[in-house]
């Protein structure tokens, strides 16, 4: 497309942006006339009363958008659909609509699209295209609905997913995807000015379900024109650019039918709630949500600029990655605060013991092949075009194709055996490194070797192998100490409990932190560590600064607005001690000592017959 190509398809986002920005304020001031207010309930997550309806204000930003720079006859199949949400919505803002009458109407908008010729998948078959629409549908415009849970969430994600479809259209030429993608891009951010945190309106169901029909139909309207041949390739184009609002539905469904709860039901269980307990700020969860879809936006565009098999490896790693989010967010508590020794919330047991049912006691190792078989074949394929700069030839594509369930094999079963299934990756330290390295290794070497003896030494690259061996390498050590180290960011960012500076940043400083940080129950949050080793002052240990142990510590304590000071240095003289805790009394900050010793067993405390040991002091001998 042109430059005035472009301008005429786009212009329309510039416009639906400026109407958004102008009517949202008089929706606002509408809805405290009126009494449309949100007020706040338990099963909400905000805390006073926000004006609603600000859909009404996107539908007609979007809407002037669209009829001023959105060519095409069948843009009335989106249209229409979306216009009929967006009646349903309100009325449900103003009323309520039962969800069996709102399914009906997401049917109803879907047969619209496909009467307009849009269709998921459009050179499949009519009895499995016209299915999965109806799926794509109903399953996008509800996962949306849920997304709109906190401040900015929901009007930020549709407009990142609007852009990315928006650039995919212009990439192809499609003036159609170009005009409604900018439209809808337009329409959410000028709403998003006042929707972000701190909110002053919410876009209620009138545009929530408005947007999630619009964006789903966009997806549509885009993979009509992909030149793509490969079925698979595009069906997960539209998931890849709705990657974020998929996975926050399907993890809610999933914990909240194990828990026993309605689906429909609204709750703080949302992947944005679970990263706001884990210890994120409301605005950095929004954020990280911003940047996931940004992500995965980005890989949707990926398939037009490289080979398939290079979008299926970059799908594989991204699809490994949000999986360890999913399982670490699925182990926050948010229903109840009984949780089991492992900090596991009911519906997470569950999920596990399903998985020991089902799979056994090895369940871990099962998942855990899944996810090499993932990580492995992506490497293999990743390796390949990394070597093949100017791209695969006919016979070396072929050579891959034949070469690759080999190689996933042969290295999963070494990886079986040089133990990578059977470690507890959230404790990893160093030995885990060095067994994931020499595992990786031996593993290419034996590939190498399984594949010089079947198809000889010509057919396989040297080179290739080496890039693939530093590929898995870096991708299966990063999923197993993924889990460690998700586990210790979200620890990192509890801010809850008294306000505490850990006194000696050596092994056993290290040792009180990892036991503040992972034992909830203390009710403390490590602000900083202090030390007397010249050394370590200035530095930072898990991302906490060492202060000086020779300047004031009463000043340190005011710095920080410490509850209290925890000495870990066990050799520290007792003098020294007893000048920190004269410092911490002076301004009245409590002072502990952290100790950690291995008590001996008595046969009365194993055996409930045996007679009580003697007590010194009771008057025994």
């Amino acid at each position: 497309m042109t430059g005035s190509e472009l301008w005429t398809t786009g212009r329309g986002g510039l416009l639906a942006l400026v109407f958004t920005l102008i009517l949202t304020p008089l929706v606002i001031r509408a809805a405290r006339q009126f009494g449309w207010m949100d007020q706040p309930r338990e099963d909400r997550w905000h805390g006073e009363a926000t004006a609603l309806m600000g859909g009404i204000a996107i539908f007609g930003g979007v809407t002037l958008g669209l009829l001023w720079g959105t060519p095409g006859d069948r843009l009335w199949g989106v249209w229409g659909g979306a216009a009929l949400l967006f009646v349903t919505g309100l009325i449900d803002d103003l009323r309520h609509v039962p969800p069996a009458a709102k399914l009906t109407v997401q049917v109803a908008a879907a047969g619209l699209l496909l009467y307009a010729g849009y269709d998921f998948g459009p050179d499949w078959s009519a009895w499995l295209s016209m299915p999965i629409t109806f799926l794509w549908i109903v399953g996008i415009t509800n996962s949306i609905n849920l997304l709109d849970n906190m401040d900015g969430l929901a009007a930020g994600i549709v407009g990142i997913t609007a852009l990315v479809l928006g650039g995919f259209a212009f990439l192809l030429g499609h003036p159609v995807g170009v005009g409604l993608g900018t439209a809808v891009a337009g329409g959410t951010f000028g709403f998003l000015a006042y929707n972000f945190k701190p909110a002053r309106i919410f876009m209620g169901d009138c545009g929530s379900l408005f947007l999630g029909f619009v964006i789903a139909a966009l997806a549509l309207v885009v993979q009509e024109q992909a030149p793509v041949g490969d079925p698979v390739a595009v069906a997960l184009v539209p998931l890849a650019v709705l990657a974020v609002p998929i996975f926050d539905t399907t993890l809610v469904t999933v914990l909240r039918k194990l828990s026993g709860r309605d689906v429909s039901q609204g709750g703080e269980d949302h992947t944005s709630h679970r990263l706001v307990v884990r210890g994120l700020s409301e605005q950095h969860a929004v954020l990280t949500l911003y940047v996931l879809s940004l992500l995965s936006g980005g890989l949707a565009l990926f398939v037009l600029v490289v080979d398939v098999m290079l979008f299926y490896a970059a799908a594989a790693f991204l699809s490994v990655g949000i999986g360890i989010l999913g399982v670490q967010l699925a182990r926050t508590n948010v229903y109840s605060p009984e949780s089991d020794s492992e900090g596991s919330p009911t519906p997470m047991r569950w999920v596990l013991e399903g998985l020991r049912g089902l799979l056994g006691n090895r369940w871990k190792a099962v998942v855990g092949v899944l996810g090499d078989v993932m990580l492995v074949g992506a490497a293999f394929v990743v390796a390949h075009y990394l070597h093949y700069e100017q791209g695969l030839l006919n016979s070396q594509e072929a050579r891959l194709r034949e070469f690759l369930p080999l190689v996933i094999v042969a290295k999963v079963l070494v990886f079986y055996i040089g133990g990578l299934y059977r470690g507890i990756w959230r404790h990893a330290g160093t030995p885990e490194i060095i067994r994931t390295v020499s595992t990786t290794a031996v593993a290419s070497v034996v590939t190498f070797g399984v594949l010089a003896a079947m198809y000889g030494g010509v057919t396989v690259s040297l080179d290739v192998s080496i890039i693939d061996w530093m590929i898995v390498t870096l991708t299966v050590g990063g999923a197993r100490f993924g889990f460690r180290g998700l586990r210790q960011y979200f620890a990192s960012k509890q801010q809850a409990g008294r306000r505490v500076l850990l006194y000696g940043a050596g092994e056993a400083g290290f040792l009180a932190l990892q036991e503040i940080r992972h034992n909830p129950t203390r009710g403390l949050e490590a602000v900083a560590f202090i030390d007397d080793d010249p050394l370590k002052y200035d530095q930072s240990v898990q991302g906490l600064p060492v202060l000086n142990g020779e300047d004031d510590i009463e000043e340190h304590c005011r710095e920080y607005d410490t509850d209290e000071v925890i000495i870990t240095a066990n050799a520290m003289p007792p003098e020294r001690r007893r000048a920190i805790c004269q410092a911490c009394t002076a301004v009245d900050v409590a002072c502990r000592t952290f100790t950690f010793t291995f008590e001996p067993l008595s046969v009365s405390e194993t055996n409930p017959s045996s007679p009580p040991a003697p007590v010194p002091g009771d008057g025994q001998p």
